[in-house]
């Protein structure tokens, strides 16, 4: 989740059409992201600069959300075909039992970091500190897994609600460390600014490896022909965006000159790697190893079976 610095950085984007130049009508899928446009994105602006969305017959428009918990809802009631959501909200989508489901992978790795002040090398140093969190439930869970793997809990530490102004908070020295920011844009602003923080990545002390940022589909939408091309496309797309950066790069700040900054920048190289180079393609195992994760967390409350909240659309196999 963007903090506030983040978003101050950019110029709100409220909606861009990717045009389809196609002698018959394209069908049009209607994406809402998880917020404003960025370097998280950049699969997406690559199928479109590389015509794979327009060979696949697809107009593809991209909707900016005035509020980042909305996606998912909008999806859900079926204002828009796709929504770019986070696998951690997944599960607590599926525990409510709205019936949504991961239908491709945007960013296949984790980007969550749990930031501290200078001087703090080691988990164990929080105890008794401040930590600054912006998602009650998901954040809790994480720092309670990161502080068990060195003997710690959430008793050992003071949380308190920072509404996402992780940098700020962290920089005014209000909070000893934060959760919830990105290791590719947060860590790198700090950084750029003269900060001197300290990164603990959540997947190296005790939370499973999941994916950051992932497309919801109502169940009943999952399989739809034009959801099926979407991710065929958004694969090709991500295959010249890994041949060409550069290339794809240029045409992005030419057409959205926010993101010609120097953390801007900074930050689509930083997340390049990590972008989902088969984003249809469902790693059942991590899925359900990350919702026993949650499940023992207190985050989902119940068992759920793999098929009622991911899968893989272009995957034929009954």
């Amino acid at each position: 989740m963007p903090s506030l610095s983040r978003l101050l950085m950019m110029v709100p984007l409220l909606f861009l059409s990717l045009p389809a130049a196609r002698a018959d009508a394209p069908e049009t899928v209607t994406v809402i992201l998880d917020w404003f446009l960025n370097a998280d994105h950049a699969a997406l602006l690559a199928a479109d600069y590389s015509g794979a969305f327009r060979r696949h017959g697809l107009q593809v428009r991209l909707i900016a959300p005035s509020d980042p918990g909305s996606p998912a809802r909008l999806v859900a009631a079926g204002q828009a075909d796709l929504a770019v959501s986070y696998e951690t909200q997944l599960g607590m989508l599926a525990d409510q039992g709205i019936p949504l489901v991961r239908v491709g992978t945007l960013i296949d790795t984790p980007l969550d970091t749990l930031i501290a002040a200078p001087g703090l090398t080691s988990l164990k140093n929080l105890k008794g500190k401040t930590i600054g969190i912006s998602m009650a439930g998901v954040d809790d869970a994480v720092l309670a897994a990161m502080l068990g793997s060195v003997g710690l809990s959430l008793s050992d530490v003071r949380q308190v609600n920072v509404n996402f102004q992780l940098e700020q908070a962290l920089m005014s020295h209000s909070v000893d460390a934060v959760i919830g920011a990105t290791r590719t844009y947060e860590l790198i602003d700090l950084r750029q600014k003269g900060f001197d923080p300290v990164a603990f990545y959540p997947e190296e002390h005790g939370v499973p490896l999941n994916d950051e940022l992932i497309f919801l589909a109502p169940r009943d939408h999952a399989r739809d022909g034009k959801i099926v091309r979407f991710m065929q496309a958004l694969e090709e797309g991500t295959n010249a965006l890994l041949n060409h950066p550069d290339e794809i790069q240029a045409q992005a700040v030419h057409d959205h000159p926010e993101l010609d900054t120097p953390l801007n920048r900074a930050a689509w190289t930083a997340t390049l790697p990590r972008v989902c180079k088969q984003p249809a393609l469902l790693d059942g195992r991590r899925y359900r190893t990350f919702m026993d994760f949650l499940r023992a967390q207190g985050v989902v409350h119940r068992t759920l079976d793999l098929s009622t909240y991911a899968m893989d659309p272009t995957d034929s196999t009954p």
